[in-house]
């Protein structure tokens, strides 16, 4: 069985309990407390949503989930499925952000393509 990975960033949860339902592989303390967490592919449908609503209003956030196939990019009211054989389905994201205020360098592209 197949796992997703990603990055959560602490300050964009206001439910800091969805964390309990990844695995963290790593806990990182930069400017801020960041997690690498992995879910099974078979509960990544489950979590979007309880994602979504665990972040913040503002500032805009999003986290990120993948695995080989496909990238999940989670806003706080809207989620984005990224096919990574495909990089031009990055742009609809980065413009999405960008219009919420994400700095371009902050935001997936596609280079983070297969």
């Amino acid at each position: 069985m197949g796992t997703y990975t990603g990055c959560i960033i602490e300050e964009s949860l206001k439910d800091k309990s969805i964390l309990n339902e990844f695995n963290i592989l790593e806990t990182r303390e930069d400017d801020g407390i960041s997690y690498i967490v992995e879910i099974e592919d078979s509960k990544v449908e489950e979590i979007l949503q309880k994602l979504k609503k665990s972040m913040v209003d503002e500032p805009i956030w999003y986290i990120d989930l993948k695995n080989y196939d496909y990238h999940y990019i989670i806003f706080n009211d809207r989620i984005f499925k990224v096919d990574r054989d495909y990089p031009e389905q990055y742009e609809e994201t980065k413009e999405y952000g960008l219009k919420r205020g994400i700095l371009e360098e902050y935001l997936p592209n596609a280079s983070w393509a297969k």
